[in-house]
Formats: structure tokens, C-alpha cells, sequence
């Protein structure tokens, strides 16, 4: 095995070309670190700027890794554990005949490098490439640390994007392909790991759990559009885009707030601090907020192998309904804060029903509602702020019944006909629906939260942040992953996460691992 070399892409590489020891890569390594300490001391010499410098010595840095890797890599030996070895099982696994080469690609360059391998006979799958599984290296090329950097930009920047990100900071040329390859693999780890949250400390868990969930469209390819029901299509902007379930379980505490607080805030520019007060110290932090995005699926029917299509509304609440059950303490208030869509109430209804479960309709989208009903009256900004500052101050009151009276009263009155009238009926119709979960007085009483901010900003950070950049189409195995490593990405546990990952990949991939750990490749005796 040799130094490391440069390719022509100008991304370090290493060789079995010209087979070192490691006592002569220790030493290369050795003048390397000579060579960096010595152009320093010659730049503050020649007066270089802090730029060139830095630059100067990350160059040297990227090389001194590369070389690094390569002089772990030597000492690891060929993994000749012997002809042959006795699994735990019994099985005796024989030596092959002759090294074969493995490639491993660390974020310093691309690394290779000559292994016995164990199977049970010639042409039999190999059960045991001893060095490889010494090292706890993934069955792929790219390196634990490289995928998860990798996929940490990706989480954030579009694939090309995010290779040239790569570049720039580690050099060398990474391929889009392979971070794609990347991504639908961590994803489908992801969600694995995401159905199966770390707890959170049971004395650490605020006063409420809010569940909340919202839909949020994905521009998917046509064929993949295709298999996602037409209830699942986004109302806005249709076309190919269809509906990922958006979920979060938070615990949070009580916040006292007038209807004038809320009225203030909601009147401002930014609307979504609806729940935040002129004191925004007092303002109650959500604690352990877990989220994730769930597209449809498809189950197979044991008895009759029929398909059943499961829509991401109740994959999403499913979600949710397990979250509740391990995090709920007894006799906690469990709140569910959504917008009007019918099909998450109702798939809501199948989990959360019992005399502790306090359904809210989230109070931004009714503002959004009485706004459109303010413009079926009132043609000037002043005139229809007031009107909906009136309405929304009597919802917050506990005058709903007198509202949805007041604006089908005002309908009749201004004779409104055709889709001025339609509207109208829309308006008080959802209104009416609702009514039961718009008890507001009681709600800012209690110290409940009333508006969907956290959901809200998972559905634009986690969604359209990265799933509806211009001229985006995805695939639905695509999109799904995507939103998976996101949503771990965006967790508190995203380190807690790869190392699980590693710990499942490391028990799928090297099986026989436990073979070598009574033998010391020669290179660590001297």
C-alpha cells in the first residue's frame, strides 16, 4: 500500500501499486507534519496573508489525513486468521485463495487495500472479510463520517448543491449519484428510527402534550404521483404535487395570555408570533418536540394478498397515537391543535377520545377564514381589518354562535348571490363544523396553546425549505427518505441516530465480526 497519491480530480487516493510498510508510511506521515510546520514558519517569513495560509495548510491537511488513514489502514494487516474458521454456529468458513481489493473512501480521499476473505467454500458468499470488519467499515465505499457530512448537506442544499459544498470544504469530486444512493438508504434507516424516539425524561416533560399534524404538498414525478390517491393531491397548485403528512408531539407549559395580547400580535407583521406576548421571556418553550412526515403506503392483505393503501393522514396519526401512548402521564392533558381538515379530525377521533383529550382549532386558520369573509363586505384594507378585528375578538370572547349568525344575517342583507354567496356558506359552514373546538375564552383561561406555530414551521422547514425549490421532482422513495433524513437532521438526535445506524449496519453486514477479536494482525505487535 502506498502514500497517498493525488488523482486528477486533485482528491487524494491511495494504491496497492507499490505495497508499504508501516513503518514507512508512519514516516512519510512524519515528514508531512515537518513540511506543514515548516511552510508556516516560511509564510510568516514571505508575509502571506491569513488567507493563503489557511488555505495553504488545508491543503496540507487533506493530504496529512489522507496519509493518516492509509498508515491506520496498514497496520490492520491482511486478515489471514488462518485456512479456515469455526463459526459460533459451527460452520467452518475457509480461506480464499487470494487477497481481494477493497475500496473505502474516508473524507481525507479514497483509500484501498488488500483483504483475505472467509466463505463456506469457493464461489459461495463471502461470510467474513476480517479486516474490513476490524475496521467497522460499511458495506458501501463511502466512509460512516463521509455519509452522515454528506447528508448533512443534502438535509439542506439540492444534490448538486450539496457535492459542491463537499468539494469545497473536503476537495476532490463527489458524485450525485452516490448521495443520492446515500439519502435513499439513510432514509429508509431514519425511519425506522424515527418510529422509535429515545423518551424523554418523564420529570423533565412539561405540564401538556400537544399532538399536532398538517398536510403539506411535495412535487412529486408523474409516474409516482400516480400511485398517491386524489384525496392525497394538494388543493393549491395540484399538478403532480401530493400530500405529506407532517406530525409533531411536543410537551409544553401553561401560558396566560388575553384576547388582547393575541389581537395585538395577530395585527402586527408577522402573524405567525401569534402566541408570543409583548414578554416574550414569559413565553413557555416547547420540551422534546419529535416530528416527522409521512407520505402514503402500501400494506399486503395476509389472507387475500390484496393491497391496501394507507394514506399518509393515518399514517401520520398512527404516529402520533404511539408517541402519545409512551410519553402521556396519567391523567395529562393531552391537546390536539389542528386546521379544519376533516380527514385529520376524523382519523384523529379513531386515537384521541377520552375526557383528557381537548380538541383546538387552530386559531390562524380561522383568522385566514374570517379575513375571506371581511372581503365578501368590504372593499378598503381599513374596512376589512376592522371587520375581521371585531369577529375575531368576539371568537376569542366565546361568541361563535353569534358570529356564524352575524355573517349569514350580513349574506342575506347584501344580497350576495353566485361564488360571493358560495363563499359565504364555505365560511359559516367551517365555522359551524368547528364550533366545539373553538372555545377560546375557555382555552386562554386554561393556558392552552390555540395556534399551530410549531406544525406550521416544521411544514415550511422541513417541507418546502427543501422539497419545493423550482423545478423539483421527486420520486415518492425519494421524497419519502428525503423527509425521513430531514427530520432527523432537524431532531435532537441526529449524532444518537448515526450511531445507532452504524450499530444495525455493523450487526447486517459483518455477522462474523466476533471472529477477530482474538487476533492481532502483526503490525500491532511490534
Amino acid at each position: 500500500m502506498s502514500v497517498e497519491q493525488s488523482n486528477t480530480n486533485g482528491n487524494p487516493t491511495s494504491t496497492t501499486n507499490t505495497p508499504q510498510s508501516p513503518e514507512q508510511l508512519a514516516e512519510q506521515l512524519q515528514q508531512l507534519g515537518d513540511q506543514l510546520r515548516a511552510g508556516v514558519r516560511e509564510a510568516a517569513k514571505q508575509g502571506q496573508s491569513f488567507d493563503q495560509t489557511e488555505r495553504s495548510v488545508q491543503e496540507t491537511l487533506r493530504k496529512i489525513g489522507c496519509q493518516a488513514m492509509q498508515f491506520f489502514i496498514s497496520m490492520q494487516g491482511n486478515g489471514d486468521l488462518g485456512d479456515e474458521v469455526a463459526t459460533d454456529s459451527g460452520r467452518v468458513l475457509k480461506r480464499s485463495e487470494h487477497t481481494s481489493t477493497t475500496h473505502i473512501r474516508s473524507i481525507f480521499g479514497m483509500h484501498t487495500f488488500d483483504e483475505f476473505t472467509y466463505a463456506l467454500g469457493t464461489n459461495k458468499a463471502i461470510q467474513l472479510r476480517p479486516v474490513s470488519a476490524r475496521m467497522q467499515l460499511p458495506p458501501t465505499r463511502w466512509s460512516f463520517l463521509l455519509q452522515e457530512i454528506s447528508q448533512a448537506f443534502c438535509a439542506e442544499a439540492a444534490f448538486n448543491q450539496a457535492a459542491d459544498h463537499l468539494e469545497l470544504v473536503l476537495g476532490g469530486k463527489f458524485s450525485v449519484d452516490t448521495m443520492e444512493q446515500v439519502n435513499l438508504s439513510m432514509g429508509v434507516d431514519a425511519g425506522e428510527f424515527l418510529d422509535q424516539l429515545p423518551q424523554p425524561d418523564p420529570q423533565k416533560e412539561a405540564e401538556f402534550l400537544v399532538a399536532t399534524a398538517d398536510c403539506k404538498g411535495v412535487p412529486l414525478l408523474k409516474k409516482d404521483a400516480a400511485k398517491v390517491k386524489a384525496f392525497q393531491t394538494a388543493k393549491k397548485r395540484p399538478g403532480n404535487r401530493r400530500m405529506a403528512t407532517v406530525t409533531s408531539l411536543y410537551s409544553v407549559d401553561p401560558y396566560h395570555r388575553t384576547a388582547e395580547d393575541l389581537l395585538a400580535a395577530l395585527f402586527r407583521e408577522q402573524p405567525t408570533e401569534l402566541d408570543a406576548s409583548t414578554d416574550s421571556t414569559a413565553r413557555p418553550e416547547p420540551k422534546f418536540k419529535h416530528t416527522t412526515a409521512h407520505f402514503p403506503t402500501v400494506a399486503i392483505d395476509g389472507e387475500d394478498d390484496e393491497e391496501i393503501q394507507i394514506s399518509g393522514i393515518h399514517q401520520g396519526l398512527g404516529w402520533l397515537n404511539s408517541e402519545v401512548q409512551s410519553r402521556r402521564a396519567k391523567d395529562q392533558k393531552l391537546i390536539v391543535l389542528m386546521d379544519g381538515q376533516e380527514a385529520s379530525w376524523d382519523t384523529s377521533a379513531m386515537h384521541f377520545c377520552d375526557e383528557q383529550t381537548v380538541e383546538i382549532l387552530d386559531f390562524l386558520h380561522v383568522a385566514v377564514y374570517v379575513w375571506a369573509a371581511a372581503a365578501l363586505f368590504h372593499q378598503s384594507s381599513e374596512m376589512k381589518e376592522a371587520f375581521t378585528y371585531d369577529r375575531l375578538a368576539r371568537l376569542l370572547a366565546g361568541d361563535v354562535k353569534g358570529v356564524i349568525r352575524g355573517l349569514r344575517r350580513m349574506g342575506s342583507l347584501h344580497k350576495l348571490t353566485g361564488e360571493y354567496a358560495e363563499d359565504c356558506a364555505r365560511i359559516t359552514g367551517y365555522l359551524e363544523k368547528h364550533a366545539a373546538r373553538m372555545k377560546y375564552d375557555e382555552y386562554l383561561a386554561m393556558g392552552y396553546p390555540i395556534c399551530s406555530g410549531v406544525i406550521e414551521g416544521a411544514c415550511r422547514h422541513l417541507v418546502k425549505d427543501r422539497m419545493e425549490r423550482s423545478g423539483m421532482r421527486w420520486s415518492l422513495e425519494g421524497a419519502r427518505s428525503m423527509l425521513h433524513v430531514r427530520a432527523a437532521y432537524q431532531s435532537d438526535y441526529w449524532n444518537q441516530f448515526h450511531d445507532e445506524r452504524k450499530a444495525r449496519i455493523m450487526d447486517r453486514t459483518h455477522t462474523n465480526r466476533s471472529l477477530i477479536a482474538p487476533h492481532r494482525p502483526p503490525a500491532l505487535g511490534c
